[in-house]
């Protein structure tokens, strides 16, 4: 019976394993590319975003947020600004994810001094 507990753990922590990795692999491409953001995203940002969106171990929040800096131009605005409002407001949803929501809703063109010396805070 131990012996089996052991098996299934360790199998559990090599499975979730990339799955952190992936989770905060996507995290950290966000952060650079909000912190070099100017007006809208890179062919390849968007391309980099396209992938985050359509990852099957990304966050739901991740998703959104990919989403909705792949789709900005100098602003968010409409269903992706719902969207980031509803996931900023979610008790539910990590720091992080909330801090880059709130983050992206109040850029206009690029992010303030302010916003990369938070940016910075959350890749580390």
């Amino acid at each position: 019976m131990k012996t089996l507990f052991i098996a299934i753990l360790t199998t559990l922590l090599f499975i979730s394993a990339p799955m952190a990795a992936s989770a905060h692999g996507a995290l950290s491409e966000m952060v650079s590319i909000i912190i070099h953001l100017n007006h809208y995203p890179t062919a390849d940002d968007k391309k980099a975003l396209a992938e985050i969106a359509a990852d099957p171990q990304a966050t739901a929040g991740d998703k959104i947020i990919a989403g909705a800096l792949m789709r900005m131009r100098h602003r968010v605005e409409g269903a992706d600004a719902d969207a980031l409002r509803k996931l900023a407001n979610n008790d539910a949803t990590p720091a992080s994810e909330k801090e880059l929501a709130t983050i992206l809703l109040g850029i206009a063109h690029h992010p303030s001094s302010r916003d990369v010396a938070k940016l910075k805070a959350i890749a580390q």
